[in-house]
């Protein structure tokens, strides 16, 4: 609609090397508008806050002036009790994490308001698939995929974003081969989504797939993602160089922290397995409205 005002991404936290990369990135990978500062910017709906634990109050006023599906992210230490987020972050999660979040997030935003108008048919779908694989080679395929299995979770907007970060690793660092190092430099100088694009279309990586199986019991969620890489012996790797799997321990840790109770490298290091307890089928209503 010709003037209408452009949505937000609202990053509401301390400056510092950190935020003003997730600014950059962010502007760059997302459609929508992306301002800094403490100050809410009244020209535009805010679509998607991200704020720290200094700034936690901003999440209530920028429901003031909410875009539809508004959602939000606390970056925090412990959590704020006043503040309730979609999502909470810990406070060192690392830029590279923190863009990978945001954009699952905002991916799950999307598909929910088109989803919405569907009257929940993909959710009843979902709900009946007990088992499932999935061939995924992009991040834009890998947000659709996420999108679709949290909705069988209790906390889908969670559970969303946890998959799409396992599943966006295993496309950067398995399959295109990315160092946690190379994309802190791609995000930091803004090339991150031309150098993504530049190799996925290079001979050696046009072929690759993330290989995603889905089972699904009547109490637990289970998912097994390989991706084609050349893979690392994980455990041997870390002791001897900590920083050269540096994304694997955080994807670990980002993902444990967005409700996944088990997640793990396997064999080589290019198959993560990651698990999470469900309510019965007939709970998870109850437990989506208390969330």
């Amino acid at each position: 609609m010709v003037g209408k005002p452009a949505e937000r991404l609202w990053l509401s936290m301390a400056d510092s090397p950190r935020t003003r990369v997730l600014s950059k990135a962010l502007a760059k990978g997302l459609d929508m508008t992306v301002y800094l500062g403490p100050t809410m910017d009244p020209a535009g709906p805010v679509a998607l806050i991200v704020a720290d634990d200094a700034h936690a109050n901003r999440i209530n006023e920028a429901k003031t002036n909410a875009a539809p599906g508004q959602r939000s992210i606390l970056v925090t230490q412990g959590g704020r009790p006043g503040a309730r987020a979609d999502l909470y972050v810990a406070h060192d999660t690392d830029a590279g994490s923190l863009v990978n979040a945001v954009s699952g997030l905002s991916a799950y935003r999307s598909q929910e308001l088109v989803l919405n108008k569907s009257g929940g048919a993909e959710q009843g779908a979902v709900l009946a698939l007990s088992e499932g694989e999935f061939r995924i080679r992009t991040l834009a395929e890998a947000q659709h995929v996420a999108v679709f299995l949290a909705r069988s979770a209790p906390k889908p907007v969670a559970t969303a974003v946890g998959i799409y970060v396992l599943l966006s690793s295993a496309i950067e660092h398995g399959n295109l081969e990315f160092s946690a190092e190379e994309k802190a430099q791609g995000l930091a100088e803004g090339k991150w989504e031309a150098k993504l694009a530049k190799r996925l279309r290079e001979p050696a990586f046009a072929e690759r797939v993330v290989k995603l199986r889905y089972q699904r019991g009547r109490r637990l969620m289970s998912l097994l993602i390989q991706d084609d890489g050349e893979g690392i012996d994980a455990e041997t790797a870390e002791m001897a160089n900590p920083t050269r799997t540096g994304h694997r321990g955080r994807g670990i840790k980002l993902a444990k922290g967005l409700g996944f109770a088990n997640v793990s490298y396997l064999g080589i290091g290019n198959t993560v397995e990651a698990s999470m307890v469900l309510p019965d089928i007939g709970e998870i209503g109850e437990t989506r409205a208390a969330s």
